[in-house]
């Protein structure tokens, strides 16, 4: 049976609340029959209920086909009950829908510092979370579309212990007010009076449209018509706030509760609102569509360039190539004028036949590729069910939806792990494309590349892509010099140099190239798709290296010869990688260096030749595992144990000390590399070669199309090079003899320091001084 209010004579009481004026308008509200409607599952009436008639029940069938939500604004809300236990059925969930929510609010998160929230991307999104600060629980989360400029607005976020956690952002609109919305999760039980004054206090904005959703845990049936409740509506009314949920949130076989709303100042009926049928928990998730048409749906594209490649003109430049005289080029007698030259010619060809042209890209959102169309109808039949369960609410109806949920749930799972078990089978022999796969199921999500609208400096928010390009320019080439102000002077440098380094005898000197060693080499490269500074990428050069084989010959050994390395070689485009922390600083990212396709080649020459000479005469010591062939991180690992292992046989103490060198390929002095390259026979030409490939680097940075200006690097090792790593291990060579009671195993970088004795004590201070006798 349904409960209806008893109707009251209009004008026989005064209106003296918002609830009372919600009974007069309920006056001659009548039952109905739940079996006969399709979409109104009311288990109760209530005086809600006459308020609007745009707040329905919704399957996500019925969703899609009525309720358009372009150039709108779209929010929903669910209350997770944990995020670790239901971010993939909401995540799977809302996969069904074909329009996606502009803000997807969650109460309830849940979320654990410790535990971090990487794990919960939704691609095409940016996640804003507010957390409880003294215990476990509760929790606030807006995931927010990439298309829209906002930012969080701190004085509306708060987080009040015993009471609530508020989470707000403003969204910025052109030519129309801005959109200010709220997701509030308020602790049951939690003194009300506070509640609601704080409400009062906090929402009283009336030049912006704000929606405020949440688990309010307040009911605002209020079938025992407690006095706190009508105030609270009172005063949301008060402050022109108007519940847009007027049917139940959560409804279980024994009650009926409207906890779960989303308040809104709009008082033009501009809204669609309605209750997502859905099981993820026991409280329904609410939606609002606001008509401002405040989107422009060219912001759903990403504006770009694109060369435009094809097979034929590919060919086509590849043919023209081979035919072109490269007469010019030999008789240039610098090799910036030879290159120069060839790249102008190169780079003309490229752009005749690939040229490139504006192009626009739609971004990309979350999906489930594990869900094919016959589990899509079934979450439909099995939602069909829950449906039935909620109006009929018998034990007959629960048990057929549980028993057709659990199934579905263990199908789905299966079809998960079959769908990664083929991925992971079809993938096997490559192993970043496997650790993609893992780390896409580890993280619940692909981890985001794109950056977010505004970068914070200084408390100063950066939206300009051109600014923003620039900052992380003049952050990343003075990570470098900064760190190595903090290196202590090295003073008698030349005398340490003497003492440690044995002055080699003999000189390494570079064999001319050929044209068989160009092109062995570059076949045996991998055919990476990122561009260079020219918008060239290895993928074709190896395709069209047949046609330049001849010009790059004269252009290395002229190199070689001259003891010069090309300028135009020396430029690196810089692309800011996120590494963790908040995305909206600068310091939270790492430097991409990607270096001239054809320079990474002429340093293969380059270190076949210094190689052999490292190798000849035993230049490198055994306990340097990085960067050198037939070496690898399992055979470092396996002199580790064994040096542990021995010590402990012979029962003795052993202590190990393990250092992460901070930024060390970017703080290398050039002039201490040169000087110890001289003492292990690296001279003349060769010596002056790699001056040449040090100095006058430069570097800019590219975000999202804008690129800053080109930076002098005065430090380091070039990144992303072919060449760097082998001058860093040559650079920190001379570490093995600092010690003779100190045995050290290194790859790269990675420093593993091990000493054993008999004494524990003598030990410790043999480590903490590093004695040399």
């Amino acid at each position: 049976m349904s409960i209806q209010p008893q109707p009251s004579t209009p004008g026989t009481q005064n209106i003296n609340s918002y609830s009372d004026q919600l009974r007069m308008e309920s006056f001659g509200y009548t039952d109905h029959n739940l079996q006969d409607m399709e979409y109104d599952i009311d288990p109760i009436n209530h005086f809600f209920s006459a308020i609007t008639d745009n707040c329905s029940y919704y399957t996500e069938e019925h969703y899609n086909v009525n309720i358009k939500c372009k150039d709108k604004f779209s929010l929903v809300h669910f209350n997770s009950r944990s995020m670790y236990a239901n971010f993939d059925n909401i995540k799977e969930y809302l996969c069904n829908f074909s329009q996606r929510f502009s803000v997807i609010a969650i109460s309830e998160t849940w979320f654990n510092a410790e535990k971090g929230v990487e794990n919960f991307i939704l691609e095409g999104y940016e996640l804003r979370y507010c957390n409880r600060l003294n215990k476990g629980g509760g929790g606030v989360a807006l995931y927010v579309d990439k298309t829209l400029h906002f930012r969080v607005v701190n004085s509306m976020t708060a987080v009040v212990d015993n009471m609530l956690e508020c989470l707000t952002i403003e969204i910025s609109q052109e030519n129309q007010k801005n959109i200010v919305v709220s997701c509030i999760y308020r602790t049951p039980g939690s003194n009300m009076d506070m509640f609601t004054g704080w409400m009062e206090k906090m929402f009283v904005d009336k030049n912006k449209v704000i929606f405020v959703c949440g688990d309010f845990n307040i009911d605002l049936l209020n079938p025992h018509k407690i006095k706190a409740v009508e105030e609270f509506i009172n005063t949301m009314y008060s402050i022109c706030l108007f519940p847009r949920i007027t049917k139940p949130s959560r409804i279980t076989a024994s009650c009926a509760t409207l906890i779960d709303n989303i308040f809104s100042n709009d008082t033009e009926n501009k809204t669609v609102n309605g209750l997502l049928i859905n099981e993820i928990s026991d409280h329904l998730p609410v939606f609002t569509v606001y008509d401002s048409s405040y989107v422009n749906h060219k912001l759903y594209f990403s504006m770009g360039y694109r060369r435009i490649k094809t097979e034929t003109s590919i060919n086509a430049f590849k043919t023209e190539l081979l035919e072109h005289n490269w007469d010019v080029i030999y008789q240039k007698e610098t090799v910036d004028e030879a290159y120069d030259y060839f790249l102008r010619i190169f780079g003309s060809m490229y752009d005749k036949h690939c040229p490139v042209k504006k192009f626009k890209e739609k971004i990309k959102y979350f999906h489930c590729p594990w869900i094919t169309k016959g589990l899509q109808n079934a979450c439909k039949k099995k939602n069909t069910l829950y449906k039935n369960y909620l109006k009929k609410r018998t034990k007959e109806a629960e048990i057929k939806y549980k028993k057709y949920k659990n199934k579905l749930t263990q199908i789905i799972r299966t079809c998960k792990k079959e769908y990664y078990g083929k991925l992971l089978e079809e993938n096997k022999s490559n192993i970043k494309k496997t650790w993609g796969i893992l780390n896409t199921i580890l993280r619940k999500g692909n981890k985001e590349d794109s950056y977010p609208k505004y970068f914070i400096s200084k408390s100063e928010e950066i939206d300009q892509r051109e600014e923003i390009a620039k900052r992380f320019n003049v952050f990343f080439v003075n990570v470098g010099p900064e760190l190595e102000k903090q290196i202590p002077d090295p003073g008698t440098f030349g005398k340490d140099v003497q003492m440690l380094i044995d002055r080699n005898p003999s000189s390494m000197f570079l064999n001319p190239v050929t044209e068989n060693e160009i092109l062995k080499t570059v076949r045996g490269m991998k055919g990476k798709l990122s561009t260079d500074v020219n918008g060239i990428d290895m993928a074709l050069v190896k395709t069209v290296i047949s046609g330049i084989l001849k010009p790059l010959e004269y252009i290395f050994n002229l190199s070689f010869q001259t003891g010069s390395f090309p300028n135009q070689m020396k430029i690196a485009k810089v692309i800011p990688l996120y590494k963790t922390g908040n995305k909206h600083h600068f310091t939270n990212y790492r430097p991409v260096s990607m270096l001239p396709q054809l320079s990474k080649i002429l340093e293969k020459m380059f270190i076949t030749r210094l190689n052999s000479f490292i190798e000849k005469h035993k230049i490198l010591d055994e306990g340097q595992y990085g960067f050198r062939s037939n070496r690898s991180t399992s055979m470092a690992l396996m002199n580790v144990i064994e040096n542990i292992t021995n010590a402990i046989d012979n029962k003795k103490h052993v202590i190990g000390v393990f250092i992460d060198l901070k930024k060390a390929f970017d703080t290398i002095n050039h002039c201490i590399l040169i000087h110890k390259l001289e003492r292990y026979g690296i001279r003349g030409l060769v010596l002056d070669w790699i001056r040449s490939y040090l100095s006058n680097r430069k570097q800019f940075v590219k975000v999202e199309g804008a690129c800053s200006q080109c930076l002098d690097i005065v430090c380091g090792v070039p990144q992303g090079s072919v060449l760097g790593p082998i001058l860093f291990i040559l650079y920190i060579n001379d570490l093995f003899q600092v010690s003779n009671k100190l045995r050290l195993v290194l790859f790269a970088d990675d420093t593993n320091v091990f000493c054993d004795g008999d004494d524990l004590q003598q030990l410790i201070e043999i480590v903490r001084r590093g004695w040399k006798n």
